[in-house]
């Protein structure tokens, strides 16, 4: 393959007009850092920086790409990292956007980078080194060098770019066996959850909280969540897994943001995991767990399965289509689906079940599967016309997941009417999802279950104590939303048996 000749660095410099940013997409191979650094000379040269000044320049750029492409990426990972070359009024800002392995929060301020970051020794070839962590989106290091004369420059307003999309990688690292320990997250290992998140998601993960370590560590401190890690021999965070208290009911939480770097998979670092949040739970005196596992593999499933967790929900399409599996079969193409799973870890309350008829049997075997006899009841028939006459609903959003989350608080006689409206104002919306939580101790809810299914709601599955006054169960109302039950896979038999029950329910089918 002939290579291309650059051009020569310009000795005649050019006034630039106006606000003019370029942009450059390095690969992520060594071959390219030298040309890259002849282009940002260049660019020095023409606004006006001397030979030397743009050598010291191009010489800190090198620097700065060598280790964040070692940093950043794994070797031969399909990966790019922009450069952005700006003029400002001080002089030349460069800036290095990838999506790329998060960096620690303390690497914020290039003066105190450890020799291991990519910004590491930079403040020797720059007047200002900034770390933007930008969620989602990567993050960015920003070098600026200043003009000597700053009456070389005039008022020239700094651009803004957007970034461009970078495939993610599926490649397949070699593993070793090695163990894992767990204990309670350090605020100051935060930074390494983000980390352990991109490498078994790369920035297709829902929750986009856990890119930004500061919001991590914010939510451990006020007792939001409860983040325990696992870590390897080598003291390397190998994965991470949290407490979320259930905001519909604090008396049993949800075991969520559950991953493993994709080189300590199957070493049983995900059980162990679970096995240490389960005891935190059953500490902090929780009636119940639950999680929510993808359909997208079993394997997540299996290791709930071995704890006694146990299946009791179905929800469809609620994993974005952009999700990335790493290493666990890649993106699914469409939404794919949760199941979810619960253990009781202590003796709940005794509430009545009034479960309406057509699902009595159903939600009957979903308790006996979790080893519980409900004390089902029939409605009385006064349910079927409640005594206020204005019902009241509760409204949940998650933009993440694009899913809205109803709560009947109370039954009125217009309960269906303003069920109809709030649907079709959130289908409006494009809302793709949409989760109908129903009392299961309230009479009303075995009358009226049936009646929200003519508004196009189907079954979903039953929370144990999935309400402060309850069981909660659970309807699911899809807004022209296609699913593939065929690509769902289910590790035990009553999930298979479950996932069936749903399809049956579904309108659409």
């Amino acid at each position: 393959m002939s290579r291309s000749r650059l051009p020569p660095v310009a000795s005649e410099k050019t006034t630039l007009s106006g606000c003019a940013p370029s942009r450059l997409s390095i690969p992520n191979a060594p071959f390219y850092i030298e040309p890259a650094c002849r282009y940002a000379a260049a660019v020095a040269g023409q606004i006006g920086f001397n030979d030397l000044q743009a050598q010291d320049i191009s010489a800190g750029l090198h620097c700065a790409l060598t280790a964040l492409l070692r940093y950043s990426f794994e070797p031969n990972e399909p990966a790019w990292v922009e450069l952005v070359s700006e003029r400002i009024p001080a002089g030349l800002r460069l800036s290095l956007r990838d999506q790329g392995l998060p960096l620690s929060p303390a690497d914020s301020d290039g003066g105190d980078a450890g020799a291991d970051s990519p910004l590491y020794g930079l403040n020797a070839y720059f007047d200002e080194v900034r770390f933007q962590n930008r969620g989602r989106d990567g993050k960015e290091i920003i070098l600026s060098k200043h003009l000597p004369d700053p009456s070389i420059t005039d008022d020239v307003a700094g651009c803004a770019w957007d970034s461009s999309e970078v495939p993610d990688s599926g490649l397949d690292q070699p593993r070793s066996e090695t163990h894992c320990t767990v204990r309670r997250l350090k605020p100051s290992e935060a930074h390494e959850v983000s980390k352990a998140v991109y490498q078994a998601y790369g920035y297709s993960y829902p929750h986009d909280y856990v890119y930004y370590p500061e919001k991590i560590a914010e939510l451990n401190r006020r007792g939001d969540i409860f983040s325990a890690v696992a870590v390897a021999e080598n003291q390397e965070i190998a994965g991470h897994c949290s407490l979320k208290r259930w905001e519909e009911n604090p008396r049993i939480a949800e075991m969520a943001q559950g991953v493993v770097k994709p080189r300590f998979r199957s070493q049983g670092c995900f059980a162990r995991l679970t096995e240490y949040l389960i005891d935190a739970a059953r500490g902090q005196g929780l009636t119940g767990v639950f999680g929510e596992a993808v359909t997208t593999h079993p394997y997540s499933q299996k290791t709930a399965l071995q704890f006694g967790l146990r299946d009791c929900a179905l929800f469809l399409g609620l994993i974005p289509a952009a999700a990335d599996f790493k290493g666990l079969g890649g993106r699914p193409g469409d939404r794919g689906s949760m199941l979810v799973q619960f253990r009781y870890l202590g003796t709940p309350a005794s509430t009545p079940v009034y479960a309406p008829l057509s699902h009595r049997a159903m939600i009957a075997g979903i308790f006996a599967n979790l080893g519980r006899a409900p004390d089902l009841r029939t409605p009385p028939p006064e349910a079927e016309r409640p005594a206020a006459a204005e019902a009241t609903v509760t409204v949940k959003l998650s933009r993440s997941l694009n899913l809205a989350r109803i709560r009947i608080d109370r039954y009125g006689r217009n309960v269906v009417e303003l069920l109809r409206e709030q649907t079709r104002a959130l289908c409006r919306q494009k809302w793709d999802a949409i989760h109908l939580l129903l009392d299961l101790s309230d009479p009303a809810t075995a009358h009226f279950a049936n009646r929200f299914e003519e508004l196009g709601f189907f079954f979903a599955g039953v929370l144990p104590c999935g309400l402060s006054a309850g069981d909660a169960l659970f309807l699911q109302h899809l807004n022209h939303l296609a699913v593939s039950y065929e690509s769902i896979q289910t590790e035990s038999a009553f999930a298979g048996r479950l996932a069936d029950y749903v399809r049956r329910c579904d309108p659409s089918r």
